[in-house]
Formats: structure tokens, sequence, C-alpha cells
């Protein structure tokens, strides 16, 4: 008996579609994580798009913890933003004013003192004559009187504190100054080591630095303006996102920011903003 043939099975040409429908489906599920990513997190989905860039051209990467990630963005954010910081600093200024206040006249303070906010943050700015003799260094009596109403202050709100020395553009050379900066930057270390020693601050907070006549607040033109210019600044430093650096205080002669004519002042305005000037030369120091 003849035996039948089997029919001949016929070729599937659509097996391709399983492939497609595979890569497809692959595909959408990979554009709905990034999109997902990108709304939660931008930073995030950098540091995905980075880490499969680096996968598929054939290198290696590694992807950051994301709480970890998330947790240090929100702490640093919360260090920068304090909460009420406009009326802490209107409340300290308030009690800088009071303990200012009781050393000395009312007419004297005004005379001698400015309290006021900018951008590098609460700044009790000082005459040089309510402080220092003319050409000298050491602290005065009642300079010293008024540091110490200031010290509990400055140690109960326990920031960063610059203690800035300026001059006016008249030339000094004597044996204990030979040009303004040695005279701006040792005003300065006097008032730091009077309130380290004296007021038991924490000298890992406090810092110096003297700018001779190179940061005016006004042309050196006449007497008064140079008055003016030949100044102390305390300032009280806006707290900052990072850990304070362990140390002994830091001297500088030529850094840091400008300061500006005051705003909100507890007293006195103080003159128009600062101007910069160039060139090298002695310096002030009256």
């Amino acid at each position: 008996m003849r035996r039948k043939k089997k029919p001949e099975e016929q070729e599937n040409h659509e097996r391709w579609l399983l492939t497609y429908a595979d890569l497809i489906t692959l595909l959408l599920a990979f554009f709905i994580m990034m999109y997902t990513l990108s709304k939660q997190d931008a930073q995030r989905y950098q540091e995905v798009s980075s880490y499969l860039k680096a996968i598929f051209t054939g290198g290696t990467a590694m992807l950051n913890h994301p709480s970890a990630s998330a947790n240090a963005q929100a702490e640093a954010s919360a260090a920068a933003s304090p909460p009420n910081s406009q009326a802490l600093n209107e409340e300290i200024m308030k009690q800088l004013q009071e303990e200012i206040k009781s050393v000395m006249s009312l007419d004297e303070m005004k005379k001698n003192f400015t309290i006021f906010v900018d951008e590098r943050g609460i700044v009790v700015r000082a005459l040089d004559k309510a402080f220092f003799d003319e050409g000298k260094a050491d602290l005065k009596p009642r300079a010293k009187d008024t540091i110490n109403k200031i010290i509990p202050i400055l140690k109960k709100v326990a920031r960063e504190v610059r203690i800035e020395g300026h001059t006016d553009n008249v030339p000094i050379s004597t044996h204990d100054f030979k040009s303004n900066w040695e005279l701006s930057v040792r005003r300065a270390t006097e008032v730091v080591r009077y309130v380290i020693e004296l007021g038991d601050f924490p000298p890992e907070l406090i810092s110096a630095a003297g700018y001779a006549e190179y940061r005016p607040l006004m042309d050196n033109s006449t007497a008064e303006q140079r008055a003016s210019n030949r100044r102390i600044e305390i300032i009280i430093e806006k707290p900052e996102p990072k850990a304070v650096a362990s140390g002994q205080p830091t001297v500088s002669a030529a850094s840091g920011p400008r300061p500006t004519a005051p705003t909100g002042a507890a007293g006195p305005a103080a003159g128009p903003a600062p101007t910069a000037k160039t060139g090298q030369g002695n310096v002030s120091g009256r």
C-alpha cells in the first residue's frame, strides 16, 4: 500500500513580529521609567541618563544611592534658609544697640557706631577713634567696655565672626607700622585677641582681616571722609551650610567681600557705597 506524503509545513514569515513586539514593550517600559524619574527629580534623571549611557557604550558607571543624595540636598537647603532669619537679625541688632548704648551716651553712639545688615551678615561698624588713638593699635578702655557688652551676644548667636580693619589713604611709616596694611591688620587682630582671651570666645569661630585703604566707604578728599573710612567692622556672618573648620583664628590682608553702605541701619548712615581702588603703595594709618 502506498504511503501518503505528509503535507509540507508552510514557513511562518511573521515570526519577526514577536521580536518586534518584545522590543516595543521594552522601549515603552524604558521611556516610562525615564519620564517618571525626570518628573520626580531632575538631578536623578541626569544620573540615570549618564549611567545608562555608560552602560550602552561599553563603559562602567555607578549610580549614587538616592536616599543619601536626597537627604544631603534637604539638609543643605534647610541650612541655607534658616526660618525667620530676618526677624532674628532684627532682634540681634536691637540687642547690640542696647548693649552699646549702655556704655556710652546715645549721641556718642550715633556719632561712632552704625549697625546694619548687608550681604555679609550683621555688621557693627565703629569709627577708629572709638576704639584706638590716632596711628595706634591699642584698644581704649571704653572700647574694651563696649566689646565686653558685645561678646555675650556673639557667643549666644554662635555664628562665625570676622573683624575687619580699614584705614584712609594717608601714608604711615612708624616704628610699629611701616604701612597701613600693618596698621589695619594689627587693629583687627587686637580685637580678635581680646575677644578670645578675655571673652572666652571659641577661636575657631573668629577671624581677622586688614584692608588698609582699599575698601573705602567714600572718597578721601576731606578730613570728614577720611575719618569715615578709618573704621573697625565686627561682622556676624550669615550661617553657612557647612561645618566650621577647627583651628586658630586666621588673618588676611586683602580678601573677602567689599563693604556696602548700610541699609536698614540702627544708627546714622555711613556714606555711599565704597568704590574700588587699584594700584600699590602706602596706606593710611590715621
